[in-house]
Protein backbone atom coordinates (compact mmCIF):
# COMPACT_ATOMS: atom_id res chain seq x y z
CA UNK A 1 0.00 0.00 0.00
CA UNK A 2 2.72 2.65 0.80
CA UNK A 3 4.55 1.87 -2.55
CA UNK A 4 1.81 1.35 -5.13
CA UNK A 5 1.47 5.25 -5.13
CA UNK A 6 5.58 5.81 -6.16
CA UNK A 7 5.29 2.63 -8.16
CA UNK A 8 4.90 2.76 -11.81
CA UNK A 9 4.91 -0.91 -11.84
CA UNK A 10 3.87 -3.08 -8.28
CA UNK A 11 5.49 -6.44 -7.90
CA UNK A 12 5.34 -8.94 -5.59
CA UNK A 13 7.74 -11.84 -5.76
CA UNK A 14 8.77 -14.91 -3.63
CA UNK A 15 11.02 -18.02 -3.61
CA UNK A 16 9.85 -21.64 -2.88
CA UNK A 17 13.25 -23.09 -1.71
CA UNK A 18 16.21 -23.08 -4.65
CA UNK A 19 16.15 -27.49 -5.99
CA UNK A 20 12.54 -27.48 -5.41
CA UNK A 21 11.86 -30.69 -5.99
CA UNK A 22 8.11 -30.49 -5.60
CA UNK A 23 6.21 -28.68 -8.44
CA UNK A 24 3.08 -27.91 -6.61
CA UNK A 25 5.24 -25.79 -4.36
CA UNK A 26 4.74 -22.80 -6.47
CA UNK A 27 0.62 -23.57 -6.82
CA UNK A 28 0.66 -23.05 -2.89
CA UNK A 29 2.64 -20.07 -3.16
CA UNK A 30 0.95 -18.19 -5.95
CA UNK A 31 -2.34 -18.98 -4.49
CA UNK A 32 -0.75 -17.23 -1.11
CA UNK A 33 0.48 -14.17 -3.20
CA UNK A 34 -3.23 -14.32 -4.66
CA UNK A 35 -4.39 -13.58 -1.00
CA UNK A 36 -2.20 -10.93 -0.28
CA UNK A 37 -2.95 -8.81 -3.68
CA UNK A 38 -6.58 -9.14 -2.07
CA UNK A 39 -5.70 -7.90 1.33
CA UNK A 40 -3.63 -5.61 0.14
CA UNK A 41 -6.66 -3.90 -1.78
CA UNK A 42 -3.83 -2.06 -4.52
CA UNK A 43 -3.26 -3.14 -8.02
CA UNK A 44 0.01 -5.49 -8.90
CA UNK A 45 1.47 -5.59 -12.35
CA UNK A 46 3.93 -8.17 -12.11
CA UNK A 47 4.02 -11.49 -9.93
CA UNK A 48 7.94 -13.06 -9.69
CA UNK A 49 7.70 -16.73 -9.17
CA UNK A 50 11.36 -16.77 -8.07
CA UNK A 51 13.69 -19.62 -8.94
CA UNK A 52 14.34 -22.76 -7.08
CA UNK A 53 13.51 -24.70 -10.68
CA UNK A 54 15.97 -28.00 -9.99
CA UNK A 55 18.51 -30.12 -12.23
CA UNK A 56 20.14 -33.39 -11.69
CA UNK A 57 22.80 -34.41 -9.27
CA UNK A 58 23.63 -38.29 -8.54
CA UNK A 59 20.96 -39.81 -7.44
CA UNK A 60 18.37 -36.84 -7.87
CA UNK A 61 16.57 -36.76 -11.23
CA UNK A 62 13.73 -33.77 -10.88
CA UNK A 63 10.27 -33.87 -12.11
CA UNK A 64 10.08 -32.87 -16.04
CA UNK A 65 10.11 -29.10 -15.97
CA UNK A 66 6.62 -28.84 -17.50
CA UNK A 67 5.22 -30.12 -14.43
CA UNK A 68 6.86 -27.06 -12.53
CA UNK A 69 5.14 -24.76 -15.83
CA UNK A 70 2.17 -26.73 -15.25
CA UNK A 71 2.07 -25.96 -11.47
CA UNK A 72 2.45 -21.84 -12.11
CA UNK A 73 -0.34 -22.43 -15.17
CA UNK A 74 -2.82 -23.49 -12.22
CA UNK A 75 -1.40 -21.07 -9.73
CA UNK A 76 -1.63 -18.29 -11.98
CA UNK A 77 -5.53 -18.77 -11.38
CA UNK A 78 -5.35 -16.89 -8.06
CA UNK A 79 -4.08 -13.49 -9.49
CA UNK A 80 -5.93 -10.99 -10.48
CA UNK A 81 -6.57 -10.72 -14.24
CA UNK A 82 -3.97 -8.92 -16.17
CA UNK A 83 -0.56 -9.44 -13.61
CA UNK A 84 2.22 -10.77 -15.37
CA UNK A 85 4.69 -13.68 -14.56
CA UNK A 86 7.98 -13.19 -13.78
CA UNK A 87 10.19 -15.86 -12.86
CA UNK A 88 13.93 -16.34 -12.21
CA UNK A 89 15.10 -19.86 -13.41
CA UNK A 90 18.93 -19.54 -12.25
CA UNK A 91 19.82 -22.95 -11.38
CA UNK A 92 18.15 -24.64 -13.80
CA UNK A 93 19.59 -22.54 -16.80
CA UNK A 94 23.57 -22.00 -15.47
CA UNK A 95 24.36 -25.37 -12.99
CA UNK A 96 25.56 -27.61 -15.93
CA UNK A 97 27.53 -25.15 -17.53
CA UNK A 98 30.66 -24.83 -15.00
CA UNK A 99 33.06 -27.61 -13.77
CA UNK A 100 35.67 -26.85 -10.78
CA UNK A 101 39.28 -28.84 -11.66
CA UNK A 102 40.91 -29.59 -8.30
CA UNK A 103 43.63 -31.72 -7.45
CA UNK A 104 44.43 -33.76 -5.01
CA UNK A 105 47.16 -32.72 -2.60
CA UNK A 106 46.60 -35.76 -0.14
CA UNK A 107 45.22 -38.92 0.56
CA UNK A 108 44.24 -40.38 3.59
CA UNK A 109 41.82 -43.35 3.25
CA UNK A 110 38.53 -42.69 1.83
CA UNK A 111 39.26 -38.85 2.36
CA UNK A 112 40.84 -36.76 -0.40
CA UNK A 113 42.24 -33.46 0.63
CA UNK A 114 42.13 -31.08 -2.45
CA UNK A 115 43.23 -27.72 -3.33
CA UNK A 116 39.32 -25.80 -3.03
CA UNK A 117 36.48 -26.21 -0.56
CA UNK A 118 33.77 -25.00 0.94
CA UNK A 119 34.90 -21.36 1.11
CA UNK A 120 35.35 -22.08 -2.54
CA UNK A 121 33.44 -23.08 -4.92
CA UNK A 122 32.14 -25.91 -3.41
CA UNK A 123 30.04 -24.37 -0.97
CA UNK A 124 26.80 -26.51 -1.69
CA UNK A 125 28.95 -29.36 -0.86
CA UNK A 126 29.12 -28.31 2.10
CA UNK A 127 26.16 -28.19 5.13
CA UNK A 128 23.71 -28.00 2.39
CA UNK A 129 25.00 -31.59 1.33
CA UNK A 130 24.98 -31.70 -2.35
CA UNK A 131 26.48 -34.40 -4.28
CA UNK A 132 28.22 -33.06 -7.19
CA UNK A 133 29.04 -35.59 -10.24
CA UNK A 134 33.12 -36.06 -10.40
CA UNK A 135 35.76 -37.94 -12.62
CA UNK A 136 39.28 -38.36 -12.69
CA UNK A 137 41.31 -36.37 -14.99
CA UNK A 138 44.53 -38.54 -16.29
CA UNK A 139 46.05 -39.34 -19.78
CA UNK A 140 45.42 -42.50 -19.11
CA UNK A 141 41.91 -43.47 -17.80
CA UNK A 142 41.92 -45.68 -14.58
CA UNK A 143 40.26 -49.46 -14.91
CA UNK A 144 40.15 -49.06 -10.92
CA UNK A 145 36.33 -49.43 -9.63
CA UNK A 146 34.94 -46.67 -8.17
CA UNK A 147 34.47 -46.35 -4.54
CA UNK A 148 33.24 -42.95 -2.51
CA UNK A 149 35.76 -40.24 -1.00
CA UNK A 150 35.18 -37.35 1.06
CA UNK A 151 37.28 -34.09 0.26
CA UNK A 152 38.63 -31.71 2.71
CA UNK A 153 39.67 -27.79 1.64
CA UNK A 154 42.68 -26.37 2.20
CA UNK A 155 41.72 -23.94 4.47
CA UNK A 156 42.66 -25.55 7.63
CA UNK A 157 38.96 -24.80 9.02
CA UNK A 158 37.36 -28.18 10.68
CA UNK A 159 33.98 -26.53 8.81
CA UNK A 160 35.73 -27.29 5.36
CA UNK A 161 34.73 -31.16 4.55
CA UNK A 162 32.80 -31.99 1.67
CA UNK A 163 31.11 -35.80 2.66
CA UNK A 164 29.53 -36.25 -0.77
CA UNK A 165 30.37 -39.24 -1.16
CA UNK A 166 32.23 -38.12 -4.51
CA UNK A 167 32.16 -41.21 -6.98
CA UNK A 168 35.96 -41.67 -7.83
CA UNK A 169 38.37 -44.51 -9.08
CA UNK A 170 39.69 -46.47 -5.77
CA UNK A 171 43.27 -46.23 -7.06
CA UNK A 172 43.03 -42.52 -7.19
CA UNK A 173 46.35 -40.34 -5.82
CA UNK A 174 48.35 -37.53 -4.59
CA UNK A 175 48.52 -35.32 -7.55
CA UNK A 176 45.44 -36.49 -9.76
CA UNK A 177 43.09 -34.27 -10.81
CA UNK A 178 39.25 -34.19 -10.41
CA UNK A 179 36.67 -32.04 -12.02
CA UNK A 180 33.06 -31.48 -9.98
CA UNK A 181 30.57 -30.79 -12.40
CA UNK A 182 27.12 -28.97 -11.78
CA UNK A 183 28.67 -25.73 -9.84
CA UNK A 184 27.42 -23.67 -12.39
CA UNK A 185 24.48 -22.24 -10.01
CA UNK A 186 26.59 -21.13 -7.14
CA UNK A 187 30.08 -22.30 -7.46
CA UNK A 188 31.22 -18.60 -8.45
CA UNK A 189 28.55 -16.81 -6.73
CA UNK A 190 29.09 -17.66 -3.14
CA UNK A 191 33.09 -18.54 -3.05
CA UNK A 192 35.59 -16.08 -1.25
CA UNK A 193 38.81 -15.70 0.05
CA UNK A 194 39.04 -17.31 3.42
CA UNK A 195 42.57 -17.42 4.82
CA UNK A 196 43.96 -15.98 1.35
CA UNK A 197 42.79 -19.52 -1.10
CA UNK A 198 40.93 -17.26 -3.41
CA UNK A 199 43.45 -17.78 -6.73
CA UNK A 200 41.78 -19.66 -9.98
CA UNK A 201 41.87 -19.48 -13.58
CA UNK A 202 38.95 -19.37 -15.62
CA UNK A 203 39.13 -21.62 -18.98
CA UNK A 204 36.21 -21.83 -21.75
CA UNK A 205 35.49 -25.35 -22.94
CA UNK A 206 33.28 -26.72 -25.53
CA UNK A 207 32.85 -30.76 -23.34
CA UNK A 208 29.57 -31.24 -22.80
CA UNK A 209 28.55 -31.09 -18.92
CA UNK A 210 29.32 -34.13 -16.61
CA UNK A 211 25.73 -34.60 -15.93
CA UNK A 212 22.79 -33.39 -17.75
CA UNK A 213 19.06 -33.10 -16.93
CA UNK A 214 17.27 -35.37 -19.52
CA UNK A 215 15.55 -32.99 -21.54
CA UNK A 216 15.22 -29.92 -19.95
CA UNK A 217 17.65 -27.70 -22.23
CA UNK A 218 15.09 -28.42 -25.36
CA UNK A 219 12.10 -28.33 -23.25
CA UNK A 220 13.42 -24.88 -21.74
CA UNK A 221 14.03 -23.61 -25.16
CA UNK A 222 10.76 -24.48 -26.47
CA UNK A 223 8.68 -22.99 -23.46
CA UNK A 224 10.49 -19.61 -24.04
CA UNK A 225 9.99 -19.67 -28.05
Amino acid sequence: RAARPAARRLGLCFHVGSQCLDPAAYEGALALAGMVIEQAGVPVEVVDVGGGFPVSYPDVVPPPLGDYIAAVARGAGHLPPGVRLWCEPGRALVAPGESLVVQVLLRRGDSLYVNDGIYGALSDAGPPSFRFPARLLRREPSCAALRGFALYGPTCDSADRMNGPFLLPADIAEGDWIEIGQIGAYGRALRTGFNGFDRFVTVEVRDRPLLETPGYAEEAAEKVA
